[in-house]
């Protein structure tokens, strides 16, 4: 693979997975692999003896990257995150050996440890959209429409910025996710409601998204959200979270995007939704990756459900009711 071996490896991975998915997943692929060949390059210098070409690597190799990654301070959910790129480098090469090494010493691996973020409070959630009208203009329309939409639909970053204006059904109040999170591979489309709360809202950014149309002198154009110079053009998620940093500051509560995710989940399932409903419109594949990861039954929500559960339970007949015969009192019975 000549002088640079990982260099040239990477880059003939990438270009064979391309197609394959978003150009985030890639962006932050190219940014891991990027990295790992940056730091690689470092421990060979101490430690000449480690082989450059990734096709050849043993645990040698394997452990001195690990320890690398670990001594970043990294997380043991963003250690795991890099190694699962890697590891599909190394299969892309035909090189099993972090699958061996899995099976043989699993103790040397980050284990996952699952923890749910922050959600916000109704309250909370009213002060981050009350700082998002405080923006003056056509800023501050859309701000609230994309910030509260977040909140009261679970769409993802992406997911929203990525609308077009014919995935938004104001008739029946849905709106299309046709950008879901891996669409060129495993996501799938969803339709989601756009509940009572959102209603007026949606109804304000389109007006607001007419007039600054009509100011470019158009009627209409693909995206749903889009700069206001660049009307045909997606808005970009990185204005996004510069607003969403600006809203912060401004209402004084520390929230993220994906955290009003988290929102939408949790509210639905304190009002009662079934996890199962909850699931299906975050688009999640199965309810684990919706408790593990954004919402659980509240603890005080789940008291009073088991209280209710007994006290329908007393007026109800007793397993050992006296107008219930036992078997041996019946005559015939010895």
């Amino acid at each position: 693979m000549g002088r640079y071996p990982l260099k040239t490896a990477i880059g003939e991975y990438m270009n064979a997975t391309k197609d394959c998915y978003s150009p985030m997943t890639i962006s932050n692929r190219q940014a891991v692999l990027g990295r790992i060949d940056r730091e690689y390059a470092k421990l060979r210098e101490t430690s000449p003896s480690l082989s450059a070409d990734p096709a050849r690597w043993r645990e040698d190799e394997i452990v001195a990257i690990l320890v690398s990654i670990r001594e970043r301070g990294l997380s043991h959910a963003s250690q795991l995150a890099e190694l699962r790129v890697l590891k599909g480098l190394l299969r892309f090469l035909g090189n099993p050996i972090m699958d061996t090494m899995k099976a043989r010493m699993p103790h040397v691996f980050p284990k996952a440890v699952y923890q749910r973020g922050q959600s916000l409070t109704e309250n909370q959630l009213a002060a981050v959209l009350k700082s998002a009208e405080n923006l003056k203009g056509w800023k501050g329309e859309y701000a609230k429409f994309l910030f509260a939409s977040y909140a009261y639909t679970g769409l993802r970053l992406n997911e929203l910025v990525m609308a077009e204006r014919q995935d938004l059904d104001e008739k029946n109040w849905t709106i299309c996710v046709s950008h879901p999170k891996g669409e060129r591979t495993y996501g799938q489309r969803r339709v989601v409601p756009i509940p009572e709360p959102l209603r007026s809202i949606v109804v304000r950014f389109l007006k607001a998204r007419e007039l600054v149309l009509a100011e470019q002198g158009l009627v209409e154009t693909g995206p749903l959200v889009f700069p206001e110079r660049k009307p045909t053009k997606h808005m970009s998620r990185y204005t996004v979270q510069k607003w969403n940093r600006e809203l912060r500051e401004k209402s004084g509560i520390k929230f993220t995007i994906h955290g009003l995710r988290r929102t939408y989940g949790q509210t639905l399932l304190n009002r009662g939704v079934s996890i199962d409903a909850v699931s299906l419109a975050l688009g999640h594949a199965s309810t684990v990756t919706t408790e593990r990861h954004y919402c659980r039954k509240d603890a005080d929500l789940a008291r009073l459900e088991i209280n209710r559960a007994f006290e329908r339970s007393v007026s109800g007949p007793s397993v050992n009711s006296p107008k219930i015969e036992r078997r041996d009192e019946l005559p015939g019975y010895a």
